[in-house]
């Protein structure tokens, strides 16, 4: 029966929420893997292989189906929910076990998406109670043991560090739970079930000629990543309750729980950051609980209390080096759940359950179903039309994917592609591929953070035959920013690539098509790169100009431009280089983009004044490009491009500077301007001195 509950409750999502990363990763491989490709020969990937193989098999048998992905989910839900109820009931637990086994059968909606999604960490949460659940019969069954050590080496082969950990944790479990005379025995079958299943992998791939890439994918790759890290970020403050911790205040999804975010929009409120700070503190919680149950002055705790406990630890671990929501998330069931178990005892005589006990359970068990169908018919009530097209038959309800964004994307690329062309998606939507049924000319899914000789000199050979990139406007101030990790990338972008002009932008623009267009020229002085050898300058109250040394943030690139931010006093400011002219150089930038974010903030440009580019050389000061954005108009949505031919300096040692003048005061608030990706380039399209209008909103 729970395991029916779980089902409905994991068919309630299934139909929900293109998940562009996580799950799209996995997707995305497994496409390539049923069209004959290799995993980790022809698709470079540092995490574990059973995900895209499973996958991968599933396609070859029912068709390249998203839908057969999330049902294979839902059938692991339904029997994790079953076997922990069994395990529970063998526990003598009584009504707890049902509000053990609603704990796993609500948690789909109430920990909407990822539990829904065909992910590694995903599938290592659930072959990780499996694991449990055979080891809790490990006592009387050496198939058992067996088949606890198999399932944990299938949990090393959805995530490494999560299956290394749950073997070594389960270990103490075993040995105290198995009789006195059966340890050695019970912990042998155990290491020969994770040993055969290690096997049987090595075998599989020496059969395919792999074997090597295997170890690179595994052992070199994670290694070379780990000294990065660039997944990492700060755990949240949990004390005191309800304070947004300054430290992270700018790292939002810490505090916006997925579910909340989906129903309410994005808003964190005193509420909610308590909220999460109890969650997050959760995990913890019920492993403290677990070591007070170890004190001698209780009865002897059953063994499903040490066995289950492993899980749990190994589940909190993902919440380092990084807290967010995509790891806590897999530890909360786990933590519930451990908490419900306690009671358990192997004391003999015990068997008999107080009636409160009996009222508590029943009362956990019914409100986490009655909060599951909120959440489940919440869910469905919010969730828009598919965007992504038939391969993608999945309703959104998260904020991002419900807005026009994806749609058109879709709408716009559809048309003009031809079956099988190659698009590259440079961050990391990869269902992108799979929805549109384009071709990944990388063997990169997404970005492997820290590895830019391994990516660059494959990516830009590549992106000679491209004829379409589909770009995330989502940078990363708080990990790392995409124009660091892969800059000559990002350089080749900015060269050969640029926004349809009949492409819509608006607020709703988080992720955007870029068109092959005409070449640009080569960057040989890349303004942002010569910044901290440039000169800073404010206009006081006065309007003289003084020298500025403000410390400036780090902004978020937006539509393709690396912004450079200059200082602003009461009228203006700017930022002056000194540099020489190289022969056939054009200055090339954009300006006025309204809004930027940074780790802790988001700048709004200045509603007035006058974006200006001036030469200062022998022969005097000459204005070379200006953009006025008067009381009547507010930067725009999007950037204004402007280009100038530097031929007549050609060879000259000049002064260029960039800055924003205004007549009127400019408010505190808005003391702060940038210039998107100026640099200097040689070649490419020729340019020549103009003054560009703007496309700003009204004010």
């Amino acid at each position: 029966m729970w395991a029916l509950v779980a089902a409905a409750f994991g068919a309630s999502v299934a139909g929900l929420d293109p998940n562009l990363l996580e799950e799209g990763i996995v997707v995305h491989a497994a496409e390539r893997m049923a069209g004959g490709e290799h995993l980790f020969r022809d698709i470079v990937l540092f995490t574990a292989p059973l995900p895209y193989e499973l996958l991968a098999l599933l396609f070859r048998l029912f068709g390249e189906n998203l839908l057969a992905a999330r049902a294979a989910v839902v059938v692991l839900q339904a029997l994790a929910a079953g076997a922990l109820f069994l395990c529970a009931r063998r526990a003598g637990l009584g009504a707890a076990a049902h509000a053990v086994a609603a704990t796993a059968a609500a948690a789909p909606p109430l920990l909407v998406p990822l539990l829904s999604t065909f992910f590694y960490t995903t599938l290592a949460f659930y072959f990780g109670v499996f694991a449990v659940c055979a080891a809790c019969f490990s006592t009387r069954s050496h198939a058992a043991a067996c088949a606890a050590g198999a399932l944990v080496g299938s949990v090393a082969l959805c995530k490494q560090h999560t299956g290394v950990l749950l073997a070594a944790a389960l270990v103490p479990g075993l040995w105290l739970t198995a009789p006195v005379g059966s340890r050695i025995s019970r912990l042998r079958d155990y290491a020969v079930g994770g040993v055969g299943m290690a096997l049987a992998t090595l075998a599989l791939y020496a059969a395919r000629g792999d074997l090597g890439t295997l170890w690179r994918a595994q052992v070199e790759l994670p290694l070379a990543l780990a000294g990065t890290r660039s997944f990492a970020t700060q755990f949240l403050r949990l004390w005191p309750p309800g304070a947004l911790d300054p430290t992270s205040s700018g790292l939002f999804s810490l505090y916006s729980p997925s579910l909340y975010t989906a129903l309410y929009g994005f808003r964190v409120e005193p509420r909610i950051v308590l909220a999460t700070q109890l969650l997050y503190a959760l995990p913890f919680f019920a492993l403290a609980a677990t070591a007070v149950r170890a004190l001698p002055i209780f009865s002897r705790p059953h063994p499903i209390v040490w066995l289950h406990a492993a899980l749990l630890l190994a589940m909190t671990a993902n919440l380092y080096p990084r807290p967010d929501w995509g790891h806590l998330y897999i530890a909360l069931v786990p933590a519930l759940v451990q908490l419900l178990l306690l009671p358990a005892s192997s004391a003999p005589g015990v068997r008999r359950e107080p009636a409160l006990r009996s009222a508590a359970a029943v009362y956990v068990a019914g409100a986490l179903l009655c909060a599951g169908i909120w959440a489940a018919f919440s869910l469905r009530a919010i969730a828009g039309d598919p965007p992504l097209g038939p391969r993608v038959p999945l309703r959104p309800v998260s904020y991002a994917n419900r807005t026009p964004a994806l749609k058109r994307v879709m709408d716009y690329l559809m048309p003009r592609l031809t079956p099988g062309e190659a698009m590259f998606v440079p961050r990391q939507e990869p269902l992108l591929y799979f929805a549109t049924g384009t071709r990944n000319p990388t063997p990169f899914p997404g970005v492997l953070p820290g590895l830019r000789e391994l990516q660059e000199p494959i990516i830009l050979p590549a992106l000679e035959h491209v004829r379409f990139v589909v770009m995330s406007d989502l940078d990363q101030p708080s990990h790392t920013y995409y124009r660091e990790e892969l800059p000559g990338v990002q350089a080749y972008l900015e060269r050969h690539f640029a926004i349809p002009r009949e492409y819509p932008l608006d607020d709703y623009t988080w992720i955007f098509v870029l068109e092959r267009g005409p070449d640009q020229g080569e960057d040989v002085i890349d303004l942002i790169d010569e910044r901290p050898r440039a000169r800073g300058f404010v206009r006081d109250e006065h309007g003289v100009v003084r020298d500025s040394s403000l410390p400036l943030p780090r902004l978020g690139s937006r539509q393709l431009m690396r912004p450079l931010p200059i200082p602003l006093g009461p009228h203006g400011g700017g930022v002056d280089y000194d540099l020489v002219v190289p022969p056939g150089a054009t200055f090339r930038a954009a300006v006025g983009y309204w809004a930027l974010a940074a780790i802790d903030h988001q700048y709004l440009h200045s509603p007035g004044g006058r974006v200006a580019a001036t030469i200062a050389s022998d022969g005097g000061v000459e204005e070379i490009a200006s953009v006025d954005y008067s009381e009547q108009w507010w930067p725009g949505r999007q950037w204004t491009p402007i280009a100038v031919d530097l031929s007549r300096w050609a060879g000259q040692r000049v002064t260029l500077r960039l800055e924003l003048r205004s007549d009127l005061e400019i408010l505190p608030e808005h003391r702060m301007s940038w210039w998107g990706s100026p640099r200097i380039t040689v070649g490419g399209k020729p340019a020549s001195a103009f003054h560009a209008e703007p496309p700003g909103m009204p004010r």
